[in-house]
């Protein structure tokens, strides 16, 4: 199984909710976890480096993929991953990029983070409008990042009605929490734990319904 975190902005949160999920799944599931970082600043890879200090078991391996022109040696190689019993994470760059491509059509599932930033809202529809170029078979999973639900923001509505006929709105945004600031790759705090249960738990009994395999 392939899980794709992917956007076109940086910023959204998109490492931190992936670091996030790689933790959450690993707590929950007998599936063996892997990660791939894509992202050309490493920011999983080099945390998953620094956080070998804190001398706690590691919940998984994190490589770094795609350092050349493509991201896989060979298309078998995706396909592969694709099949098997293992859960591979993958974190992308914030950036379109054709290496990109393959990924992205053949992911079980592209999780995209986003925010209500006009910013944001426009990328959001540009990646979607990639992925339908693209014909991804992907599953796609919109999660709302860094909401503030004490803000009105303007423009929810109409972003919430047009996300919701390109993929699934998870319900349960993730609220902007300092305790996701200082995550690490070896365990979730109970605080973080709390910030993101109920979107995850949204999100994976999706996979677990659409796809018939439990995570």
């Amino acid at each position: 199984m392939i899980i794709t975190f992917a956007t076109q902005k940086g910023g959204a949160g998109k490492t931190t909710l992936a670091i996030a999920f790689a933790n959450y799944i690993s707590e929950r599931s007998d599936r063996k976890i892997n990660v791939f970082d894509f992202d050309y600043q490493k920011s999983f890879y080099n945390k998953w480096k620094e956080d070998e200090l804190l001398e706690l078991p590691k919940l998984y391996e994190v490589e770094i993929a795609g350092e050349g022109e493509r991201l896989f040696s060979d298309f078998e190689q995706l396909i592969d991953l694709k099949e098997s019993k293992d859960v591979n994470v993958f974190d992308l760059a914030g950036t379109l990029d054709e290496k990109y491509s393959d990924l992205l059509i053949y992911s079980d599932v592209i999780i995209i983070p986003f925010e209500y930033s006009d910013v944001s809202v426009k990328s959001t529809l540009v990646f979607k409008n990639v992925l339908g170029m693209l014909e991804s078979e992907a599953e796609r999973i919109f999660i709302r990042s860094k909401y503030d639900k004490g803000y009105k923001y303007l423009n929810q509505k109409e972003m919430d009605a047009e996300i919701s006929k390109y993929g699934v709105m998870v319900e349960s945004p993730v609220y902007k929490r300092n305790c996701l600031q200082t995550i690490d790759t070896r365990k979730l705090t109970y605080e973080q734990r709390y910030a993101v249960k109920n979107p995850f738990n949204e999100i994976i009994e999706y996979i677990n319904e659409t796809l018939k395999s439990e995570i």
